[in-house]
């Protein structure tokens, strides 16, 4: 090659490399100055132009943008509906609100805040030459699982229906048997499954709910006996005496008339004559507290509870709780009544037999009739019979003596009764053919004394 044409070969690849350097040095510096000028962001706020979902969110906190999201997709939700079918009818609707469905973009709006104060090259360049950037991945959609179980739970509750068990019934004054009808559970598991289903889809539909029958435990059949008298007992009193406590042991024994136990039940008299609950429906009328009488809320309801306890007593079932009055009642001897107070004093008893067992009232021309009806299994030559003894005597302390001016002097006027206290056992004998086979202690009734109030004239 010509030396000529070698030096200026050489001349024009200095060139170049002097262009390719020149070049170099204005890219590097170029970049250098982008970095200076457009370093990562130091702030909590998005890059100004950045669209999530088509929503404008540049210059926005975290926080901000989460809000905006939200406010623009999360009334999407409100209209989506699950409907809630029984039997092929409608039974419910429930909003997807109603289980907490939300969008979360938590997620999303943390992607465009890393863009925004993201250290790579490229995306500070983009950055530094404004070019728009929009986020198009998807949010969360969350529920509350908690709240979709609650929902069903409630309406496995609403819609559940208990089985009716076939039952004796006093009507007319002749016991007939009501008929048996079946009960329905909702699968609230089963409901839970498929209400997760479909909001995990984000889809409206309809939910067909499985109902599992519940048969009742006794029918018609099972009632087909003879139906007897187990126990029966009756109490005087005295309508003209006091109307009011007349009227509470009239509301008392339609409480209990036509009560059934089954086998094995606990009955509890004062749950269902329920003279201590509000607006009970019972008047102020005579009862027996301390030993003193004084008008109180459900005066004679004791009545009734004395009068069943001497049935339960005739009919043989065991009794689970029991307590006498503080003094003797008039419609019962020492050993033989039973008082309700509140919730703490109360009359239960078992149904011990294999079948169930009524219990039917009646009250009129001043007496009280409870019986208890079932099927007899005792043998028609065994009897029973009931006494009681008395055990201790507690005599009341002399009487308090309270000074009236409105006496003569010397005069002295009993303004409340002393009362001796007793203790008594109660027992059962059991005969076969008339022939004592068996003496069994029911109960032990203790009565306290109580002091007499005597006014005296000053003298």
């Amino acid at each position: 090659m010509d030396r000529g044409v070698f030096y200026l070969l050489r001349i024009h690849l200095t060139r170049q490399r002097v262009i390719v350097f020149v070049v170099f040095l204005l890219v590097t510096g170029l970049l250098t100055l982008i970095i200076l000028i457009n370093p990562p962001a130091d702030t909590d706020k998005i890059y100004i132009h950045i669209t999530i979902h088509g929503v404008p969110v540049g210059g926005m906190t975290l926080d901000g943008a989460i809000e905006a999201l939200h406010d623009r997709y999360q009334p999407e939700l409100t209209p989506l509906r699950i409907r809630y079918t029984l039997n092929g009818e409608e039974a419910a609707e429930r909003g997807f609100e109603d289980f907490g469905a939300r969008f979360d973009f938590t997620g999303v709006v943390e992607e465009a805040l890393h863009y925004s104060q993201s250290r790579d090259l490229w995306r500070r360049i983009k950055r530094w030459l404004g070019r728009p950037y929009e986020i198009t991945v998807p949010p969360l959609f969350l529920f509350d699982t908690a709240k979709v179980e609650n929902e069903m739970r409630a309406l496995g509750e609403k819609l559940h229906r208990p089985p009716v068990n076939a039952r004796h019934s006093m009507e007319n004054g002749r016991i007939i048997i009501l008929p048996e009808s079946a009960g329905q559970a909702i699968d609230v598991a089963l409901a839970v499954e498929e209400t997760a289903s479909l909001l995990s889809q984000l889809t409206e539909g309809t939910v067909a709910l499985t109902v599992r029958i519940l048969p009742p435990r006794y029918t018609q059949a099972d009632l087909d006996f003879t139906v007897s008298v187990l126990g029966s007992y009756r109490t005087p009193y005295n309508g003209g005496f006091n109307e009011a406590r007349t009227r509470n042991i009239q509301r008392a024994a339609r409480r209990i008339h036509n009560q059934v136990i089954l086998p094995g039940e606990i009955f509890s008299a004062g749950t269902v004559i329920g003279a201590y609950l509000p607006n009970s429906g019972y008047e102020a009328a005579l009862v027996l507290v301390n030993g003193e009488p004084m008008e109180d809320i459900g005066g004679g309801v004791c009545q009734v509870a004395t009068t069943l306890y001497n049935a339960v007593l005739r009919a043989e079932l065991s009794v689970v709780q029991r307590h006498n009055h503080s003094a003797r009642v008039s419609y019962a001897d020492f050993g033989f009544d039973a008082t309700l107070a509140g919730d703490w004093y109360d009359l239960k008893f078992r149904n011990d037999s294999a079948f169930p067992i009524l219990i039917t009232t009646e009250v009129g021309g001043g007496r009280l009739y409870v019986a208890l009806h079932g099927f007899e299994a005792r043998p028609t030559d065994r009897t029973i019979r009931f006494t009681n003894e008395r055990t201790k005597v507690a005599e009341p302390e002399p009487y308090r003596e309270v000074t009236d001016a409105t006496l003569e002097p010397g005069e002295r006027v009993i303004m409340l009764e002393a009362i001796t206290g007793y203790t008594y056992d109660v027992f059962k004998h059991v005969y076969i053919n008339g022939n004592a086979v068996e003496r069994v202690k029911v109960n032990t009734s203790t009565y306290r004394p109580l002091q007499g109030v005597m006014h005296v004239g000053r003298g």
